[in-house]
């Protein structure tokens, strides 16, 4: 599965947080099995910045895979900043770092590196997603509205930008039909999908 197809299936509950912070979590923290971070000394530090600068950009985000995969986030965001900066796949790069700063439960972290990369590809729909969806989980609730409509409007057929759009609206307080018209496209685009009984619930709910 690739990191993009992670960011699409996203599910439920990756985050202690307002109930509009979930969509995008759960799939990053999947990337390379990453559960808990761990830190190194500053001389390893130093030892490993030395050693990436030696590095191709395969090499680096295969060590940085490596390092995620064995709970050592620490380790694996410097190999993947250092990728970045050796030319790495900018996309396939920055949707690693934000598995790793969401595993880390470094959510604003994870913004700013979505944010760096959406400065200079504003409009790639998988990283606003993810975007949206981390800024909802910090509160940010109308950032995360504008990156969200904005990929309803490149990717109509998205079953969960609708229901993550819709329950930004909801935690708004405003636009409540707009909110209910979302997640009826949910259901009309997944109507077995993850979070149906959610939205039949909340439609059923609303006055």
């Amino acid at each position: 599965m690739t990191a993009t197809s992670r960011i699409r299936g996203a599910t439920a509950g990756a985050l202690r947080a307002p109930r509009s912070a979930w969509l995008v979590l759960g799939p990053l923290l999947c990337l390379s099995g990453l559960s808990a971070a761990c830190g190194g000394a500053a001389a390893e530090r130093r030892e490993r910045e030395a050693a990436a600068k030696e590095a191709s950009a395969p090499e680096l985000i295969r060590r940085g895979e490596a390092s995620a995969s064995l709970g050592d986030l620490t380790r694996a965001e410097q190999y993947f900043v250092a990728a970045l900066k050796t030319g790495g796949d900018e996309k396939k790069v920055t949707e690693r770092l934000l598995a790793v700063c969401v595993a880390d439960q470094r959510y604003p972290v994870a913004v700013e590196y979505a944010e760096q990369y959406l400065y200079r590809h504003p409009r790639d729909a998988d990283v606003q997603f993810a975007a949206g969806s981390l800024h909802a989980a910090l509160g940010n609730v109308e950032r995360a509205r504008r990156l969200l409509e904005d990929v309803v409007s490149q990717r109509p057929n998205w079953p969960e930008v609708h229901y993550a759009l819709a329950t930004v609206l909801r935690d708004q307080g405003e636009a409540i039909e707009l909110a209910d018209r979302h997640d009826l496209d949910y259901l009309r685009l997944s109507p077995q999908g993850t979070f149906s009984e959610t939205v039949r619930a909340r439609l059923r709910s609303t006055p």
